[in-house]
């Protein structure tokens, strides 16, 4: 219980430092919907495009808005020199990757709840409600996956050389099983693929413990001072 009471603590406080100087997340979210304006012009010239296209764009934003955020998991005790200070405080480094992660998948599904709310808008939404759930549910799971491989993967290339090439490189091919389960949810609840929602759920919240307990796991060894 204290080990989740201090993961809290550095959400809360990363999030809140976020808010006070909301540059990176501006950023991201100007990102998003730039590039869901940009999409709605380019596929409005071929008149409506086909629901698997729409359901193909939606996720071609979110992975990478996904990425530009939780790239920046480590950005102030970088740029501060704080790693080492956090490293030394007394908690365990488990309850400080897991407090990275949660502020990570807070900012990540305010996000993206942003960016979904803009695209139904742009591009229509699934034809019935249990679509609507199937995509929210598709969109959460997966927002978890994006905030523990990208928290990882952040973590790890803190000090690499290269990390800002290094982080991309590592990231995108961890989500692609991540990425091609929720797309086809998406189509599903479009009724565009005929596939079983439960079991794609279910594979959704697997890869996101699994990687939860890899990242909790491999970071206290993998953070050497």
């Amino acid at each position: 219980m204290n080990g989740l009471r201090i993961a809290w603590t550095i959400a809360m406080h990363d999030v809140s430092r976020e808010l006070r100087r909301p540059v990176a997340v501006s950023a991201v979210l100007l990102f998003g919907v730039s590039s869901l304006v940009v999409l709605r012009l380019a596929l409005a010239g071929g008149g409506k495009p086909g629901d698997a296209v729409l359901a193909g764009a939606l996720w071609v934003v979110l992975v990478f808005a996904a990425l530009l955020g939780t790239a920046r998991a480590w950005a102030t005790e970088r740029e501060d020199g704080a790693f080492d200070a956090l490293l030394s405080a007394p908690a365990s480094r488990s309850a400080v990757h897991l407090g990275k992660v949660l502020s990570a998948l807070i900012l990540t599904l305010a996000l993206h709840a942003v960016l979904v709310t803009m695209y139904l808008g742009l591009f229509g939404a699934p034809p019935s409600l249990g679509g609507v759930a199937t995509l929210a549910a598709a969109v959460a799971l997966a927002d978890v996956g994006f905030a523990v491989v990208g928290v990882l993967v952040a973590g790890l290339g803190l000090r690499a050389r290269g990390r800002d090439l290094l982080g991309p490189a590592m990231f995108l091919p961890l989500v692609i099983p991540l990425v091609i389960a929720a797309v086809t949810c998406s189509l599903a609840a479009w009724d565009t693929a005929d596939a079983s929602v439960p079991q794609l759920l279910l594979f959704l919240a697997l890869y996101d413990l699994t990687f939860l307990v890899a990242g909790l796991a491999a970071f206290p060894e993998l953070a050497v001072e």
